[in-house]
């Protein structure tokens, strides 16, 4: 699979999530449903760790590493989708997020 072929099928996973849980949040508290969001995250990547290690011993000296990477990953992936956010507050963007802001 091409790098591009990746990136497409990462994004419309994504989406999928992502639309759940805004449907979550037309009902429930965004910030509850962000946790919860973060904690399905940290906990499938938790499975994924174990489920690459040979065995216990194999796993708990990983898990640093991991641990490490998962949280770089994350904050990448944040600061990135941080950055892109702040097109909302351009004026001359169009306001696609406009739910987002904050109003006075």
């Amino acid at each position: 699979m091409s790098n591009a072929d990746q990136d497409q099928l990462l994004r419309k996973l994504a989406d999928t999530y992502i639309n759940i849980a805004n449907e979550q949040a037309e009902t429930q508290d965004k910030n509850i449903v962000n946790t919860s969001f973060m904690y399905a995250a940290s906990r499938f990547c938790a499975y994924v760790a174990a489920s690459s290690a040979r065995n216990l011993e194999d796993f708990q000296g990983k898990q640093k590493q991991g641990i490490d990477f998962f949280t770089a990953e994350f904050q990448r992936m944040l600061e990135s989708n941080m950055k892109n956010y702040e097109k909302v507050f351009s004026s001359t963007e169009a306001l696609r997020y406009e739910e987002f802001m904050k109003k006075d």
